[in-house]
């Protein structure tokens, strides 16, 4: 079972091939000052067939609802169904007879990185993303952007990330921790259910979290080179993961 959220979409290019997608919304905000250009023209038809709600709203009241712009004159609440209880995803994963393959972002900050992990761990074959739960949603219309579609096509978890680390270890899934400090993941078993910890951006993973995982591995590099971009460190372990399993 999946829990509803909103993604809020404020380009109104991507709300408009959204809705030619044939994407659910809840609701779609326009200014009430805003110019009739043929693309707000096409989103305010599309919605009225569709039976959105279309609220006017002062321009002043929709730019305070606006995370990414300031400019924008339509704003769009998508529908989301890509959000699950990780009970339920692992009992999805379990009846497919799938290999649970989870990434666990610990604290992750930058769109741009997260896009990218989620367009990676898609193709790849990760079951779910792990993620706490925060005030800023962890998909916007940014991700789904940056992911090519992909933030919207790969299961999401927002729980406690100890309580996940533990419900994890109890169903036999191995959880490897990134981290400088690490086992070379040349030398690193990472075939079975496993899931990988990334960390944040500026101070890596943390402690509690370290201390939580099964294992930690580390990704070679040259001296001068402190660490990779955290996107690029997700990409080199899932498809090294997935060399290990079909090799």
């Amino acid at each position: 079972m999946t829990k509803q959220h909103f993604i809020q979409i404020e380009s109104k290019n991507a709300l408009l091939e959204l809705l030619k997608e044939g994407r659910e919304f809840e609701r779609i905000y326009l200014a009430s000052t805003a110019f009739r250009d043929e693309k707000t023209k096409e989103i305010v038809d599309i919605a009225n067939s569709k039976n959105i709600p279309l609220i006017r709203v002062p321009r002043k009241t929709l730019t305070r609802r606006l995370k990414a712009s300031n400019s924008e004159s339509v704003v769009g609440m998508m529908i989301s169904q890509n959000y699950w209880s990780l009970e339920d995803l692992l009992e999805s994963i379990y009846s497919e007879n799938k290999m649970p393959f989870f990434l666990i972002l610990d604290d992750l900050k930058y769109t741009q990185n997260v896009g990218a992990i989620m367009r990676t761990a898609f193709a790849v074959g990760v079951n779910g993303i792990i993620t706490a739960p925060s005030d800023v949603a962890l998909v916007n219309d940014e991700t789904m952007r940056v992911s090519m579609g992909a933030a919207e096509r790969i299961p999401i978890v927002e729980m406690s990330l100890f309580t996940a680390v533990k419900e994890l270890q109890k169903n036999d899934i191995k959880v490897f921790a990134v981290h400088m400090d690490g086992e070379n993941y040349f030398e690193s078993n990472l075939k079975g259910p496993c899931a990988f910890i990334v960390g944040a951006e500026d101070v890596g993973i943390s402690t509690g979290m370290l201390e939580r995982a099964d294992e930690k591995i580390s990704i070679p590099m040259r001296e001068g080179i402190g660490s990779l971009n955290v996107s690029v460190s997700a990409a080199v372990l899932m498809y090294e993961k997935l060399r290990q399993e079909v090799s």
